[in-house]
């Protein structure tokens, strides 16, 4: 992208950050962000937790959220996947009890989504034996955990799309756009 995602500002003026905290706050008693410290700044108020080990993507993110001790059972969502929905996330919190974790199947698809994931701290030393042999891909830390499949609806797979390049950047600034005029009518 050129430019940290968590930065980029949507049409509605809020971060893409914001916009996923602002979704795990109406689902989640409690929301942290994981990452460098410099976030405080643009996310005051939110805890932040940093990452233990340097470089190591978002499994690694996950392993400090889980090391961290706030609670045992953990929601976690990436920050560039501004179309996710309450309901979507309410449909890990509210599936059954999990030993390590759970994540979202979208009808039809090959494949469950690794992220966002419903985990357990039960999920950390598995985590971290990942990270020790170099391994980064979160994928690989759900099928190693035989992560439960919730399935969703088809129609909500367009929530689970990465904000990865300038055109899906700008696909997502359309569609907010078009959304608000729709609003506004």
């Amino acid at each position: 992208m050129g430019r940290p995602k968590h930065e980029i500002v949507l049409p509605d003026g809020r971060t893409m950050i914001h916009a996923v905290i602002d979704v795990l706050s109406t689902v989640c008693a409690r929301v942290v962000v994981v990452g460098s410290p410099v976030l405080q700044q643009l996310v005051p108020g939110i805890v932040i937790i940093e990452d233990m080990r340097a470089h190591s993507g978002p499994l690694g993110g996950i392993e400090a959220l889980l090391s961290s001790g706030i609670d045992s059972q953990y929601l976690i969502c990436a920050c560039d996947v501004p179309r996710i929905s309450p309901e979507l996330l309410r449909s890990l919190i509210e599936s059954p009890t999990v030993a390590a974790a759970a994540v979202p199947r979208v009808a039809g698809s090959d494949h469950p989504e690794p992220l966002p994931a419903r985990l357990s701290v039960q999920a950390l030393p598995v985590v971290r034996r990942l990270l020790d042999q170099g391994e980064h891909a979160v994928w690989k830390l759900m099928r190693e955990l035989s992560a439960i499949e919730i399935s969703i609806p088809a129609d909500w797979s367009n929530q689970l799309m990465n904000i990865n390049t300038p055109e899906d950047l700008e696909e997502l600034q359309l569609e907010l756009k078009a959304r608000s005029q729709q609003a506004r009518s």
